[in-house]
């Protein structure tokens, strides 16, 4: 979770698409959302809740099931918004820990336009973007399209000097609209990341944070890394009859690293003395075609109207991964040093193969009362299926066939205050046991999760909205025991008080304002005699988001924005026994908003990290990595 929280304070490079983007204007509340480079408020694509939604399956594209593995690209998507909450409350068949919900890129009326964005920094970074829409036949049939080039210093917990990767990227969201009942959606979106360097994750030989060093690269230079991204799909809509609509679509998403390499520092003592590894990996590889096709039927009632959804969707996905081979580096190393060794001439094995597949088939009822509330029930009937073969062991097969269901219901209590409540089942994939453990390569069983929420909201002023909210979300617990077999432990429950402040609120300032205070604990039997603490690693007992933007009325060209992000103290080892201390980072930008040949332009600069906040941050590793230090960062965008 604190990874997530900070990697993206306050820009993610996400997309570039128009002068006017202003996610702090634009936020319903402060619990995510991106739009254009941007990205505010608690919660991002991989992280909600401190649990990750790409992971778990919890991703869509225009409200259509899509089981994401390789990046969606600045090209094809407007940006994401992350439902939880009140915004999941009647949001047909949610998901436990949320949805994140990405918005391809609109066709526009048949206009011909086009963005252009330069952008430089942080560190060694650079771009530029062309993007446009095209008309061919008019508005009937448009093509989006755009193309970059970046370097890019973004690491695995945010922009690094020294970590940098070149990124080429082409993507077109095609649209054809047959008339007014039919329309289709086209997906193709390719990115190519090569020169990737890699950064150094360290582990400590005891229960304590590595020794501060000096900030600066200590990677290996030939450690480059290469991957490449692809995401292609078609949508349809189309209005069947007065009160039946039908909505699909079907993707493939894929995402292969042909060289890839770890570089580990372990054992690391408290004057920063280490055992230095570097870790080879062959192609490691995973693609998924997935979809889903749904019906509605809208019937309109006297003072009411009900919905009926029925529902397919699934996934098919193929994976290669492991054979990897480690190297030790003789002798002592200092992590702070950065020595540069030889490249070590690795030696892999085979890989393991696994194929799963996951198939739902739904039934929900929707009722919405304008002016009082809504009520949404659901069920699922879902196929889980599989296999997985690795190097040396027989073949693992797991089947899992659950019905899920979901209910949730929102009141307006007075014109100033909605009522809330939800709770949502669900079925994630667990993965395998790593080659580490004894019982490398056995299925770990799929997690049935569960998820109950509640909450108010406060519309304080026209544009002001305050929203309190209550969750609690369960799922399996897997670490490994005192005989190194990865197995389920106990479970793990996230309880937690969430509170988003949106609006403006005097005129030309906008606030987002979120806070998170809440803990996840980790319930078993024999937990003490495992070595795990009730205590979850990695998790921030609070944490809180500050967003504040400030049009200038005197200069109505100009603008000023604030970032606040706090991270409270997080558990940083299974046992407990050590924890990250609290973090808040600051941030300072400003916009400039003004022509370039009759067109609109923004200038935009953001210092990120203003004190230079020295961190040790975990991820979803119980490995360290420095947190980015402080940067610039500044773009053009010229809507042509």
């Amino acid at each position: 979770m604190l990874v997530a929280l900070l990697s993206c304070a306050p820009l993610c490079a996400v997309r570039a698409q128009h002068a006017g983007d202003n996610p702090e204007a634009a936020a319903d509340d402060a619990f995510g959302l991106t739009l254009g480079l941007e990205t505010i408020g608690m919660y991002g694509p991989g992280s909600i809740r401190g649990f990750n939604p790409q992971i778990a399956g919890n991703v869509r594209i225009d409200g259509l099931y899509f089981d994401q593995q390789g990046g969606l690209s600045n090209r094809v998507v407007e940006g994401s918004t992350i439902r939880v909450g009140l915004s999941e409350i009647g949001y047909a068949f949610p998901a436990p820990t949320g949805i994140v919900d990405y918005d391809l890129r609109h066709a526009g009326d048949g206009t011909p336009s086009a963005s252009a964005v330069a952008s430089a920094g942080p560190f060694e970074g650079r771009g530029l973007s062309i993007d446009g829409s095209v008309p061919l036949l008019s508005s009937e049939l448009v093509v989006p399209v755009g193309a970059s080039y970046q370097v890019t210093s973004q690491t695995p917990v945010g922009s690094y000097p020294g970590y940098t990767a070149d990124v080429l990227n082409f993507g077109a969201t095609p649209q054809w609209k047959l008339d007014d009942k039919i329309s289709f959606r086209a997906l193709f979106d390719w990115t190519q990341t090569t020169h990737a360097r890699t950064m150094p994750v360290i582990f400590t030989a005891g229960n304590y944070l590595p020794p501060d060093i000096t900030r600066g690269y200590i990677g290996q230079d030939w450690a480059q890394n290469r991957n490449r991204a692809e995401n292609y799909g078609g949508l349809v809509d189309a209005k069947l009859t007065g009160h039946w609509t039908l909505t699909g679509g079907l993707f493939r998403s894929l995402s292969d690293n042909p060289v890839s390499y770890a570089d580990v520092y372990a054992n690391t003592e408290p004057d920063g003395m280490a055992e230095h590894y570097l870790i080879g990996s062959p192609d490691q590889r995973i693609a998924s075609n997935s979809g889903e096709v749904r019906l509605t039927g809208h019937y309109p009632q006297s003072g009411w109207s009900e919905d009926i959804v029925l529902l397919a969707r699934g996934r098919d996905t193929w994976s290669a991964y492991g054979g990897s081979d480690v190297v030790p580096v003789p002798g002592p190393a200092y992590i702070g040093q950065g020595r540069q060794v030889a490249e070590p001439d690795f030696t892999y094995s085979a890989r393991t193969v696994d194929h799963t597949e996951l198939w739902s088939t739904g039934l929900a009822y929707q009722a919405q009362w304008p002016g009082r509330g809504d009520l949404a029930l659901g069920l699922q009937r879902e196929s889980y299926d599989k296999m997985v073969s690795s190097p040396g062991e027989p073949v693992a097969e797991l089947t899992d066939n659950p019905l899920r269901a979901y209910g949730s219901v929102a009141a307006i209590l007075t014109p100033w205050v909605t009522g809330y409540a939800g709770y949502t089942q669900g079925l994630e994939d667990s993965g395998v046991a790593p080659p580490t453990a004894e019982n490398r390569g056995e299925i770990l069983p799929a997690a049935r999760t569960w998820q109950s929420d509640a909450g108010l909201r406060f519309l304080l002023t026209s544009k002001v909205k305050l929203i309190a909210g209550v969750f609690e979300i369960t799922k399996p617990y897997f670490n490994f025991d005192t005989s190194n077999v990865d197995r389920q432990l106990g479970l793990q429950r996230a309880r937690g008080l969430e509170l988003s402040l949106s609006g403006e609120i005097i005129t030309n300032l906008h606030l987002t304002a979120g806070a998170l205070f809440g803990h996840v604990v980790i319930i078993g039997p024999d937990l003490a005699t495992e070595g795990v603490s009730h205590n979850a690693f990695g998790q921030a007992r609070d944490q809180g988001v500050l967003n504040a933007d400030y049009d200038f009325q005197r200069w109505s060209h100009l603008s000023a924005d604030v970032t606040l992000i706090h991270a409270g103290a997080t558990p940083a080892a299974v046992n407990d026994a050590i924890e990250a201390p609290a973090v808040t980072m600051l941030s300072l930008g400003a916009r400039y908003r003004f022509t370039i040949r009759g067109s609109a332009a923004t200038l935009r600069l953001s210092a990120q990290n203003v004190t230079n906040a020295f961190v040790w941050v975990t991820g979803y590793t119980p490995g360290y990595f420095e947190f980015a230090p402080r940067s610039i960062f500044g773009y053009l965008t010229w809507d042509v």
